[in-house]
């Protein structure tokens, strides 16, 4: 693949499917940048990245640990030389245990914070000089209503939290330049992280009637993405028909 030094390249994690995926197509089609599709699973990477190649979307899979500094460091080189310049980062990808306060032992609360936490930390800087010289340069985290609310699964909650509190601190690295931070925290959406078993009672108690679509999310992140967002820097915008707002998921 011929890379496209200079082009504007937007690195999205999380892109072998679910909310990555379609941010990947949204921030590829809507805003002509081409996309690195970074996913831990080389097969779920690929096809996204050949998904959008056959819709016109400059794009390359690179199957990376996100949680190791060192893969953060070497990802920047690769996309360099794959694609060009980096001016988008969109941390997507997250995991969530669904476990109480008794049943979480240490070792599965770090993994949980490495992915939620650490890797959006160690991506942010790994390309914040990419981001600084950009025309102008977005980064968007995907956290959750979890994060502000609270939820019945403390490491994903208290992970989520943690990832809109970095969100608004890193306005201070990037004060004076064009770039902005920015997160989005959806509520129940149809992806593979939903408790499918539950699904009809998150419904029920959304004023909207409905869980949220994947595309839902990935309009706003596009927004957020874009040249006319930027005025928004250090928020969260809550994303879920309301629910949050009225009711409890529980």
């Amino acid at each position: 693949m011929a890379a496209l030094h200079g082009s504007s390249v937007a690195v999205v994690t999380g892109a072998g499917g679910g909310l990555g995926a379609v941010t990947a197509k949204t921030l590829g089609a809507g805003l002509g940048l081409a996309v690195a599709c970074v996913d831990i699973d080389e097969a779920s990477a690929t096809r996204t990245a050949e998904e959008l190649r056959g819709a016109g979307i400059e794009a390359a899979a690179f199957p990376v640990d996100i949680t190791s500094e060192t893969a953060a460091a070497s990802l920047v080189e690769s996309v360099h030389t794959e694609l060009g310049s980096v001016s988008h980062l969109v941390n997507i990808a997250g995991v969530l245990r669904r476990t109480h306060l008794a049943d979480t032992d240490a070792a599965s609360w770090r993994m949980v914070m490495d992915v939620n936490v650490t890797a959006p930390f160690l991506l942010t800087q790994a390309f914040a000089d990419d981001l600084r010289t950009a025309e102008y340069g977005r980064v968007v985290n995907c956290a959750s209503f979890a994060g502000i609310r609270g939820y019945e699964y403390p490491a994903y909650a208290a992970s989520k939290a943690a990832l809109i509190n970095l969100t608004s601190s890193l306005l201070f690295d990037f004060w004076g330049s064009a770039v902005t931070v920015n997160a989005v925290a959806p509520g129940a959406m149809d992806t593979p992280m939903l408790d499918r078993a539950a699904a009809e009672r998150m419904a029920a108690k959304t004023p909207t009637g409905r869980i949220l679509a994947p595309e839902d999310v990935a309009a706003v992140i596009g927004f957020l993405s874009g040249p006319a967002s930027r005025g928004v820097n250090g928020t969260t915008t809550v994303i879920d028909g309301g629910a949050s707002l009225l009711f409890s998921y529980r």
